[in-house]
């Protein structure tokens, strides 16, 4: 599919794949799950928690008859045990918001393409280590969940589902489908939990606009038995609104002229927004959920590196 839409505003398939040239030292957050069963910086020993089955084999004195293969011992008249092998790949999962509030931006890159481009980026990167990338896609009118794979053609899936999205994200912009809203966030959870994932690294991208009460029940039952990372996406505008000239602002059917007029009202957002944005970092910090930043300038790769630092994270 060609994408003619300003990259700044739309992905397309060949604007992901070049992110793999993007990387250089980007590295996720180690498994705390996991890391404390071998030592080292890479997580390449013990990494999954469950079984891979490896072959058959005839049963020698000593074996577990609890892996015994009767189909294959009736078949054979001879008695055969199943072989497994420990799973030693880590699924990363990424959960990411291409809702209508992430396309939004005041400075170069709408916050769809931000979340878009880190999941691209990151994933090239799991895969180059050797692991299985997930991704749970949702928007307004879809959710799409991709089981972690270790191949490319799994990865090429994910990026044409969020050209698609993204392309949609543009088309209905300026629309009166802008306006509703319901809780995706709390539902791509949902159906994150339902996937039961155990001993992986869940990266959700979002920019939490709408995280709630319910989120964080969601989130804590998914840490249970994985590793969680959030990456916020914001622009500055929503974290500190300054009106020195008449804005416009529009939900695609009605418009509404912002000036100093509505001082009161405009503290009254920041003072709100702020204290949303830091209730919602104090708690997942609490949790030890790392918790990054990041903004719609149009350097958002350099910054997710910046603050991981090579797979420690920084608290800012």
């Amino acid at each position: 599919m060609t994408n003619p839409i300003d990259p700044r505003i739309a992905v397309s398939v060949s604007d992901l794949m070049s992110t793999k040239r993007c990387l250089g030292s980007l590295t996720l957050p180690p498994s705390n799950h996991i890391a404390s069963r071998l030592a080292g910086g890479r997580l390449s020993g013990f990494r999954g928690r469950g079984l891979d089955f490896e072959e058959f084999r005839q049963y020698q004195p000593g074996d577990d008859v609890r892996n015994m293969d009767w189909l294959v011992t009736m078949k054979t008249d001879q008695p055969h045990i199943r072989i497994f092998q420990e799973e030693k790949d880590r699924s990363v999962l990424f959960c990411i918001d291409q809702s209508r509030h992430m396309f939004f931006s005041t400075m170069d890159t709408m916050k769809s393409v931000v979340a878009a481009h880190v999941l691209a980026a990151c994933s090239w990167q799991v895969l180059g280590q050797g692991d299985r990338v997930g991704a749970l896609v949702f928007g307004d009118n879809s959710t799409t969940w991709f089981p972690p794979k270790r191949t490319q053609g799994q990865l090429l899936n994910v990026f044409r589902t969020l050209e698609a999205q993204s392309l949609s994200l543009a088309k209905m912009a300026g629309t009166r489908k802008m306006a509703s809203y319901s809780h995706h966030l709390n539902h791509a959870l949902r159906r994150m939990s339902l996937q039961h994932p155990k001993g992986a690294l869940i990266v959700m991208i979002s920019d939490f606009s709408k995280f709630d009460s319910q989120s964080i029940r969601r989130v804590a039952q998914l840490k249970r038995h994985n590793d969680l990372m959030c990456i916020a996406v914001q622009d500055p505008m929503e974290q500190s609104l300054l009106v020195d000239e008449t804005l416009c602002f529009s939900d695609g059917e009605y418009q509404v002229a912002v000036d100093s007029g509505f001082a009161a009202k405009i503290a009254n957002y920041n003072s709100h927004w702020q204290k949303h944005r830091g209730e919602i970092k104090a708690r997942l910090q609490s949790m030890g959920i790392p918790y990054v930043e990041l903004d719609t300038s149009g350097d958002h790769l350099p910054q997710l590196k910046e603050q991981l630092h090579g797979g420690h994270y920084v608290k800012k």
